[in-house]
């Protein structure tokens, strides 16, 4: 009888485990299937280089795969959302894209600086389940959301623009500047990511919904402050203008200030690294 009892025990173990499989594979197949629609979609409307279509296909089927949609629907809210605003922004005031190293045109280095560690956090979660990880998934989205939104936003229209470090008037788009306008994109940009992760966070609301928006907005701030003091800058040598670009007005720029590794790419990375740290920390001291 014991040995019937165990051999039973057995075959629902294994039943249950190729179950377990088998959902398993069919999560990555639609995952995979999903995350080649959006690419076609995203290739198609412009919102996306070759290489920035490939990089997000690898990483959107990996999210896609593993997080279902409590873990797409935040990356999918940043990047539509970010996209259509980026295209329109650029149709209101297109001349401050001369200031920008790269156009609202995303390529793989800039899918990876914004979203790469998303997928780290993602496999992390898999194996190692707890909700902190999904909250630093959040903490990050907001972080680049909040940056990308306070420079759309912040550009929509003439404002003016000031140094974040001394508050010196500067030029609309230079590294470093914040406005106003500026400030209400970014507090924008990480609510509306809070937003798209509302239903799927249990621990208490009202707490950790501040710090998810505050910890966007506050590496949103890191990444002005990284670009008024680290990020390479150069000069152009017709109009005098400083800008990300090595190439301006047809001609190569000279070196202005800035270490040389840290360009716009690097600093998005920092800023949504910085949006994890200040959760983390928040949530210890609030």
């Amino acid at each position: 009888m014991k040995i019937l009892f165990q051999q039973n025990t057995s075959a629902e173990i294994l039943k249950t485990s190729a179950i377990n499989q088998t959902i398993f594979l069919e999560d990555v197949i639609i995952g995979i299937f999903f995350a080649a629609f959006i690419c076609f979609i995203s290739y198609k409307a412009k919102f996306l280089t070759l290489s920035g279509t490939i990089a997000t296909f690898i990483l959107a089927g990996l999210i896609f795969s593993l997080g279902g949609i409590q873990w797409s629907v935040p990356i999918l809210t940043f990047f539509f959302l970010s996209s259509i605003l980026s295209k329109l922004r650029k149709k209101k005031n297109e001349n401050v894209e001369l200031y920008f190293d790269k156009s609202g045109v995303r390529d793989h280095m800039q899918v990876i600086a914004n979203g790469g560690l998303g997928g780290v956090l993602v496999v992390l979660n898999v194996l190692y389940s707890n909700e902190i990880f999904y909250l630093m998934y959040l903490a990050l989205l907001a972080a680049v959301c909040a940056d990308t939104w306070a420079t759309e936003i912040g550009t929509w229209k003439k404002t003016n623009t000031y140094n974040i470090l001394n508050l010196q008037k500067v030029e609309q788009g230079v590294s470093g500047g914040i406005s106003f306008r500026g400030i209400v994109g970014s507090l924008a940009g990480s609510f509306i990511i809070m937003l798209s992760g509302l239903i799927w966070i249990t621990v208490p609301y009202v707490k950790y919904l501040l710090l998810i928006i505050l910890s966007g907005l506050l590496g949103s701030l890191v990444d002005s402050i990284l670009g008024a003091t680290i990020q390479i800058q150069y000069k152009c040598c017709t109009c005098g203008k400083v800008t990300e670009r090595k190439i301006h007005c047809g001609m190569e720029t000279k070196y202005y200030k800035g270490l040389s590794i840290i360009n716009n790419d690097i600093v998005n990375l920092i800023a949504g690294i910085s949006g994890i740290l200040f959760l983390i920390i928040l949530r210890r001291t609030i």
